[in-house]
């Protein structure tokens, strides 16, 4: 299929290039942050002139095999079509077409194509199923910590296994250390800084929700605590955008409010409208129960609006925030959500600044660096 690192291009500064391997649960058209983080990473290394094949589960029925997206090859591995909703819902994900990627990524991996695989940290089992000697050159990238026992165990055991690891925050970097003995680099997501911008406090108004509609995103939260912020004075509306399967329930929360005249469920926006809604809302409100690094928080923060987050034990973007100073962490009722509202208000300014400041080192031109300084040491040996 291709050269080893003996024999690759070399890119006009002398550097080598290389190929590298994603192997990734998910991938576009799925919607989701894991998704765009390794759609927008590879893409991010094609452009400093290495090779990238994505090899992940065909989510739905009717995609292609393969396809070339943005200079990035991708390889769907074939499956009935119900790998997101299998007939025990339950389970979650059908582990039969994970076993049969996992099997697929075994073979891609003995064909020998690649110099270096960058594993996403779903769905684990493809992590062991590679030969031992391609492990010596991949990583596992960590998107967040579960807290039961088996996952706590995997935690410990996977990244033992790789020659590398890397997370999307410090906060579940300092953990998976901390569980596995071994070192953990933040390779966090990116964004590309000149497509956002950032106007006056005075100009914006406002609580925005941007991502996925779905249970663990724990929108009532939201909307109940923007309801007594309301009544406190907050000024503007409540704007929700996005989609997913708990959109009805939270359109029908929202019509119940006793601020429902000022509560907006947009659905899906295009990129344009993200941006211009991240530039023109006061604040960001995020309650979700479960989160790694969310990329709206990195979005908000290059367009200079501070971040509500609440204090849930899997919500890593409490340690984002708290880690930037880009916006306030509270307590999980809706009480403490609204005072929280209410400072974030009321601090706007600073929290807005340290945002802006600590979103330039989140451009994905340096994320790439880091990625490919990493796949270079590896390959040397």
């Amino acid at each position: 299929m291709g050269a080893s690192v003996n024999d690759v291009r070399r890119e006009a500064d002398g550097r080598p290039s290389l190929r590298f391997a994603f192997l990734t649960e998910l991938y576009r058209p799925s919607i989701g942050g894991q998704e765009i983080f390794f759609q927008e990473l590879g893409e991010a290394m094609v452009r400093i002139g290495h090779s990238v094949d994505v090899y992940c589960i065909g989510h739905e029925p009717g995609l292609s095999a393969t396809e070339t997206l943005n200079g990035v090859h991708i390889h769907r591995h074939p499956n009935g079509g119900h790998y997101k909703t299998p007939r025990f819902a339950a389970m979650r994900r059908n582990w039969f077409d994970i076993f049969r990627y996992s099997a697929g990524a075994r073979r891609c991996a003995l064909g020998g194509a690649h110099d270096f695989y960058l594993l996403n940290q779903w769905p684990l089992m493809h992590v062991t199923a590679l030969p031992r000697p391609v492990r010596a050159r991949s990583a596992i990238h960590w998107c967040e910590i579960r807290d039961d026992a088996f996952l706590r165990t995997l935690q410990a055991v996977l990244p033992r296994l790789v020659a590398s690891n890397f997370a999307v925050s410090e906060a579940v970097a300092q953990e998976i250390t901390r569980q596995s003995g071994r070192p953990t680099v933040v390779l966090p997501s990116g964004i590309q800084l000149d497509r956002y911008r950032s106007v006056p406090h005075g100009k914006r108004s406002g609580v925005l929700y941007l991502g996925r509609l779905a249970a663990h995103k724990n929108l009532p939260l939201l909307i109940d605590a923007f309801a007594l912020a309301a009544a406190d004075g907050f000024a503007g509306e409540l704007v929700i955008a996005g989609d997913g399967p708990a959109r009805g329930e939270i359109e029908s929360h929202a019509r119940q409010s006793p601020a429902a005249e000022r509560i907006r469920v947009l659905g899906s926006v295009d990129e344009d409208t993200k941006i211009e809604l991240l530039s023109r809302a006061a604040l960001l409100g995020m309650p979700s129960r479960r989160e790694g690094f969310p990329r709206v928080i990195t979005e908000a923060m290059a367009s200079g609006l501070p971040i509500v987050t609440a204090r849930f034990p899997e919500n890593g973007a409490t340690d984002v925030v708290a880690q930037y100073g880009s916006g306030v962490v509270c307590g999980t009722d809706p009480a403490e959500f609204a005072g929280a509202l209410l400072a974030a208000e009321a601090g706007w300014e600073g929290f807005s600044h340290a945002g802006i400041t600590g979103a330039q080192s989140l451009d994905w031109s340096g994320i790439a660096r880091t990625l490919e300084a990493r796949a270079m040491e590896v390959a040397a040996r």
